[in-house]
């Protein structure tokens, strides 16, 4: 059997063929979702609000500008399985495999370049979810909390988070600090927990941050400590028992509201606070996992383009396209029964991968070489 030179010409030329086809693959896919997003929210985004105002067209193209990466981290696998199935597709329709075939190269070993640029994009979407949930995800929730709600400042309220060393506390109100000037202040916050025989409780109607001292400067904070022999109570102005700060508690809020959107940096932080958490548990596998959907989705869907002998190319991409749903609706679902608590949280990260992997393996070994 012949070899080809690695970094040759001919992987040159089918990393070069991969590599346009997922510039194709990324405008067509992201486009489209991101048409039927613009489709299906445009409306509420550029309602007039109680003034009989809208809110200016920059500041909607800015949230979505803003929203691209998100989107993309969502559909990067179907992006690398259309973009390998465009690849694939092209060199069927120029008889190229069939030449290389003949020539005596195996299609594995044809499709090389396409496997090494699918893994070298999964280890970048892992450090693009980071950077983008870290750079970009908080101005896309308080730009997006100003075209529907038609504030300057977010506002979250009825929500209970949990300090540095995992006490609970509520919090009836909070709104953090945007804008250079503003200060993040919380309304009517309360706080049990219990230390030895000492059961501690801490209220107080609101709190506004020093970020100078790092600090929780309390109105009318009422500390209550019980033991089986006395109650102390006294009035505190500053926020020492419990330990958070504003990032704290919009890390909570997001782990609450849209859990999907946390990195695994910001999982880390919540599981370390809350070790139980079955939504936690599973989110943080799943993100480990979901980088290596495109490969596997490789691995399932080329085999239908290559070493088919009879069938239009459409069709067999269709199959690909198919295999694709397939695998998504067993990723959503497993995601969700772990989530709820009724797969476990390893399970349900990694069996949409093992399984579809192991498909995989089995239909590109067999694959005609």
């Amino acid at each position: 059997m012949s070899r080809l030179r690695v970094l040759g010409r001919i992987d040159r030329y089918v990393a070069r063929l991969f590599v346009l086809s997922y510039l194709t693959a990324f405008f067509l896919v992201v486009g489209l979702f991101l048409i039927l997003d613009m489709a299906t929210k445009l409306d509420d985004y550029l309602q007039p609000g109680a003034d009989g105002t809208s809110p200016p067209l920059w500041m909607v193209a800015h949230f979505y500008l803003l929203e691209v990466p998100f989107l993309y981290l969502q559909m990067s696998p179907f992006v690398t399985l259309v973009a390998g199935l465009f690849t694939t597709a092209r060199l069927a329709k120029a008889n190229e495999i069939v030449a290389v075939l003949n020539a005596g190269v195996s299609a594995r070993r044809l499709l090389a370049p396409v496997f090494l640029g699918a893994g070298l994009l999964a280890l970048g979407m892992v450090g693009l979810r980071e950077w983008a949930t870290a750079e970009l995800g908080r101005q896309r929730d308080v730009l997006q909390d100003q075209l529907l709600e038609r504030r300057e400042r977010p506002v979250y309220s009825h929500f209970w988070i949990r300090d540095t060393a995992g006490r609970k506390l509520r919090l009836q109100l909070f709104q953090p600090a945007i804008e250079a000037g503003d200060v993040a202040r919380f309304e009517l916050m309360s706080s049990s927990y219990r230390e030895g025989r000492r059961w501690i409780v801490v209220t107080a109607d609101a709190g506004t941050w020093n970020p100078e001292l790092g600090v929780w400067e309390l109105e009318r904070g009422l500390r209550v400590e019980d033991t089986p022999d006395e109650r102390k109570t006294e009035e505190v102005s500053v926020l020492t028992d419990v330990d958070f700060t504003p990032a704290d508690v919009e890390l909570a809020y997001r782990g609450r509201e849209r859990p999907e959107g946390l990195s695994l940096d910001e999982l880390r932080l919540l599981l370390a606070r809350e070790p139980s958490s079955a939504t936690l548990r599973t989110l943080f596998h799943y993100n480990m996992t979901f980088p290596l959907a495109g490969l596997v989705l490789l691995l399932v869907g080329l085999p239908f383009l290559v070493g088919q002998e009879r069938g239009r190319a459409v069709e067999r991409i269709a199959k690909g396209f198919f295999l694709c749903l397939v695998y998504f609706g067993v990723d959503f679902v497993s995601r969700t029964l772990g989530m709820q608590g009724e797969l476990g949280p390893i399970h349900a990260g990694w069996l949409p991968i093992v399984v579809f992997g192991s498909l995989g393996l089995v239909l590109f070994a067999g694959m005609k070489s």
